[in-house]
This record gives structure tokens, C-alpha cells and sequence, in this order.
């Protein structure tokens, strides 16, 4: 008999059925990684699953930089800028980082483990989904 013991598997077994995709396998960390969209979503458990994340990938900083013909550090500097703003009007949960073991320009929430339900992840993962597209729109039309 197996338990699922992972607070993430059931919540991400539910929206991956809504989304029509596959139950994605766990990396070697225990973490999961997903696509929705043509966005890859990663989700995983921290502190032996009292915290869970959901994160969205941007993309590549560096290539997003030479694509906007800037530096790097600029192109940061106008997205924290210009997050400070939306928080402040909008008050959204996801925050904006460099990942920096890879470059990658990513949103990411986290719950605690005892307040994630399965409608609180999916409408986690619906406005990840509308903040990547935000981000991925404005990005490229500069």
C-alpha cells in the first residue's frame, strides 16, 4: 500500500485531469514540472512539505535581454521596477525572481502545506497563468 504523503500529488492529479495533461513523474528532488498553455509550471514541497511552491518560467534573462537588445541588468532592474508598481496597485501573490542557479526569469507563490485545497492550487495556477502572460507580453513588445 502506497501513501500519498506528498500534499502536492492531489491537488496537481486534479488540475492536470481538468487540463487535459499527463500526471507529470518527480525529478530527483521531488519536484514537478508541467506544461499548460506553452507554459512550464513547476510545483514542489519545501521544508519536508510544510511549504509548497508553484512556479512559472519567464524565460532565459539573458536571452530575453539580447532579444530586447539591452543589458541584463537594465532589463531586471525595469521588471522589479515595474513589479513594485503592480503589486501596489494590484496586490498579486506572485513574485517576480532570478533564478540564479540557471538565469531563468520566473513568478513563484507559495503556500503553506495545511492551506492549499485543491480550488485555492488551481486558481493559484490559473492567475500564475495570467501573470506569465503579462509578463511574456510585455517583455516581448519592448
Amino acid at each position: 500500500m502506497t501513501i500519498m504523503s506528498d500534499p502536492i500529488v492531489e491537488p496537481l492529479s486534479v488540475l492536470c485531469e481538468e487540463a487535459g495533461i499527463p500526471m507529470p513523474t518527480p525529478d530527483d528532488r521531488g519536484g514537478y514540472e508541467f506544461v499548460i498553455d506553452y507554459k512550464t509550471l513547476r510545483v514542489s514541497s519545501l521544508n519536508r512539505g510544510s511549504k509548497i511552491v508553484l512556479l512559472g518560467i519567464i524565460g532565459n534573462a539573458e536571452s530575453i535581454a539580447e532579444q530586447r537588445r539591452e543589458a541584463r541588468e537594465r532589463l531586471l532592474t525595469s521588471c522589479l521596477t515595474l513589479q513594485a508598481v503592480r503589486f501596489g496597485k494590484l496586490g498579486s501573490r506572485e513574485v517576480l525572481t532570478l533564478e540564479p542557479e540557471n538565469g531563468e526569469l520566473v513568478l513563484w507563490v507559495a503556500f503553506e502545506n495545511y492551506s492549499i485545497s485543491i480550488p485555492g492550487f488551481i486558481a493559484a495556477v490559473e492567475s500564475l497563468l495570467n501573470e506569465l502572460d503579462f509578463w511574456k507580453n510585455w517583455l516581448s513588445a519592448h
